[in-house]
């Protein structure tokens, strides 16, 4: 068993294991990217159709709503947009050479996988700095990119896909701020840096705004530490001789980025503050009620809220206990990164988890928490990068419960569960996960190789790609008889060594929202 394990060790430690999970995820996500017939469910269609939308724009600055473009919402007070800017211009690329949709669609979906791809080599980066072993943390990204979401996600057009590199660009720069601070060498060219590219990624997707407060939280934490001997005078002493140390061009070049970044945040976020009070503001609140119609997610959140208003009146409908919606908050969370789901082309038809990676999550999720909170003292003592992920972890989770829990209170639906919220912040739970673990075997060597051959195994039952293979059929793939004999072929290679359980169809359109 000893040497099982130093071989082992051997492998999830070699270079070439982490390029070999690289590999892996490329295939499967190209495989999902090549087969899924357009739109899949994780609003791929809206976000091609803004995509489309901006590549008739030069300036991502929108006076007024666009012609034709009521069924994308509000779009000129969309915080959420510059994915969509930045992404039509590869597709204004591609639209000179590739005229059918399908290619054009294709095309775009392997440019996200490249997206989400190089998120697993930042948040790979992530995990060492934060003190996890080579080697786990090669674990850690094999396991991730084998939960079924994960390819699906990455093998469309969606905004999220953007997301996940910049928020571990945002963490590495942070720690690097963090270890400036510290060491009383602070840099004026990664503060302003790191402040921009935090401005830019909550345009790219509002929901980085709690993380982006917990880095100004936690920086101004750790400058209140660092200065505290002598005054926080010397804190602004240091940015300004650093500042006096860059050369001209240097200079300028943090004025304009600076300058570029705010009034983009500003001319969307503030001003959506300002003249509607959120910085997301509901589609009636810009538009009329006539207009928002056309946008189908707000349509049937308005269609619902209608219908619940008059239960309420009459008495016919409670809302539950915020105690028992954390619970339904969890299940479905859990439940919706292991299903499958196809888009609105069959009504958004999902079938449930296969039951073993379930299980497998399940049980590291219950065996993390518990062995965390024993060993939190020992986890986080002076080691303030965890500290920095604990405090995203729990400033985000609890924005995804509130907004979740209002837009319940609107609709009388539960909304907003879907797993994939969860990806930003999944290989932050799993370092500390992993950290209290180690810490429970620290000198169980074999019982270290059996958890990690079990859970490996259960995730290979499953995960990933597996999924999608077993729970789609026809509907499902581009109209094509090669990638229906393709898929159709591999499909009976796989099934017969996977456990499964009742396919159980759901059509919902819960998985939009």
């Amino acid at each position: 068993m000893r040497d099982l394990s130093h071989r082992l060790y051997r492998l999830l430690n070699s270079k070439s294991f982490f390029v070999v999970v690289l590999a892996l995820f490329v295939f499967e996500s190209a495989w999902v990217a090549l087969s899924a017939l357009y739109p899949q469910a994780f609003d791929e269609q809206f976000h091609f159709g803004l995509i489309q939308l901006y590549s008739y724009h030069s300036l991502p600055f929108l006076s007024a709503q666009p012609k034709g473009a009521n069924a994308f919402g509000a779009v000129a007070r969309d915080p959420s947009y510059l994915y969509h800017y930045l992404m039509s211009f590869p597709y204004r690329l591609i639209r000179l050479f590739v005229h059918s949709q399908t290619g054009q669609v294709i095309l775009l979906r392997f440019i996200n996988i490249a997206l989400f791809g190089s998120s697993l080599v930042l948040l790979r980066r992530v995990l060492l700095k934060v003190g996890t072993s080579r080697p786990l943390a090669n674990f850690c990204i094999l396991l991730f990119i084998l939960i079924p979401i994960v390819p699906q996600l990455a093998a469309q057009i969606n905004y999220d896909n953007l997301l996940l590199p910049l928020i571990a660009w945002v963490v590495l720069m942070t720690f690097s701020v963090m270890d400036q601070l510290r060491s009383r060498k602070l840099s004026i060219v990664s503060l302003c840096c790191l402040f921009a590219l935090c401005l830019l990624t909550s345009l790219v997707k509002y929901a980085f705004l709690p993380i982006f407060v917990a880095v100004i939280v936690f920086l101004a934490i750790i400058a209140f530490i660092s200065y505290k001997k002598s005054s926080l005078e010397q804190f602004f002493k240091d940015l300004l001789n650093s500042w006096k140390k860059q050369s001209r061009l240097m200079q300028i070049c943090l004025v304009v980025l600076l300058i570029l970044s705010m009034g983009m945040f500003i001319q969307r976020d503030g001003v959506n503050l300002i003249k509607y009070h959120n910085i997301a503001p509901s589609c009636s609140t810009v538009l009329n009620v006539k207009d928002c119609s056309a946008y189908s997610v707000w349509d049937t959140d308005y269609t619902r809220h209608v219908s619940i208003a008059s239960e309420l009146h009459a008495r016919t409908f409670s809302y539950m206990t915020p105690i028992k919606y954390l619970s339904e908050w969890f299940y479905w969370m859990w439940y919706r990164s292991f299903f499958a789901v196809n888009g609105p082309a069959s009504g958004f038809t999902n079938y449930a988890p296969l039951p073993l990676p379930a299980i497998g999550a399940a049980a590291i999720t219950v065996l993390g928490i518990f062995l965390s909170i024993k060993w939190r003292r020992k986890i986080f003592k002076n080691n303030p990068h965890l500290i920095f992920l604990l405090l995203i972890i729990l400033g985000y989770c609890v924005a995804l419960i509130l907004q979740g829990y209002s837009t319940y209170h609107y609709t009388g639906v539960l909304e907003n569960m879907n797993g994939r919220y969860l990806l930003p912040i999944l290989l932050f739970v799993a370092a500390i996960f992993g950290k209290a673990i180690s810490l429970q075997l620290k000198n169980a060597t074999i019982m270290k190789v059996i958890i990690s051959v079990v859970v490996l195994i259960l995730f290979l039952e499953g995960g990933g790609i597996v999924t999608f293979l077993v729970r789609s059929d026809d509907t499902w793939y581009f109209q094509n008889h090669v990638v229906k004999k393709i898929n159709n072929e591999a499909t009976k290679i796989v099934k017969p060594v996977v456990i499964k359980n009742k396919r159980s169809p759901i059509s919902s359109s819960v998985w939009l929202e």
